[in-house]
């Protein structure tokens, strides 16, 4: 089957090119009459739909920031501290000796070692000094290239700088200092 036969054309089938939506003439002309007529006659039926549901009692919104402010002012809550009850205190004790026996049976026993220069070979010492001293020697060399290249780049931006100020006359400014 090829994709051509898979499409279906409405103007082939009577049934699918007929406008289903279609609507009488002036129907949209006088709908919004048929509207409010229809809507009033089912007011009219019904006695509840004519009552408001929703009523607020006289003078209710002139009166309300008296009530409200008579209801807030003048009555004092009564605070209770919340450490000055038992179960509190008891409830706190409760918890730091839990949290101390804790720390005493959780925490690892260390035993105190302290290493001595006896149980280190001697060639071992002297491997370790040795380390030390090509470690510091690979340093100074270190430091001396540092200072070369950080030689080598101020003497770059220095370029650079002079470069900028003689293609910028209105850079060059003759600072003057006084003296007062």
């Amino acid at each position: 089957m090829s994709n051509k036969d898979k499409h279906i054309k409405l103007g082939n089938n009577p049934k699918l090119a007929k406008n289903v939506f279609e609507v009488p003439d002036g129907y949209f002309d006088n709908l919004h009459s048929k509207l409010i007529e229809n809507s009033e006659g089912i007011l009219n039926q019904s006695d509840k739909l004519k009552e408001l549901p929703f009523e607020v009692p006289a003078n209710y919104f002139e009166e309300l920031t008296d009530s409200i402010l008579e209801k807030t002012i003048g009555n004092e809550t009564k605070v209770i501290p919340l450490t000055q009850q038992l179960w509190f205190k008891v409830t706190a004790v409760a918890a730091s000796l839990v949290l101390i026996a804790s720390f005493y049976f959780l925490m690892p026993e260390q035993s105190i070692v302290e290493p001595s220069l006896s149980d280190i070979s001697n060639e071992t010492i002297i491997e370790y000094l040795h380390a030390q001293q090509s470690s510091q020697e690979d340093l100074f060399e270190g430091l001396d290239s540092l200072d070369i290249l950080l030689d080598d780049m101020i003497a770059e931006e220095l370029n650079i700088f002079a470069d900028v100020l003689s293609t910028n006359t209105e850079l060059n400014y003759d600072f003057e200092y006084f003296d007062y």
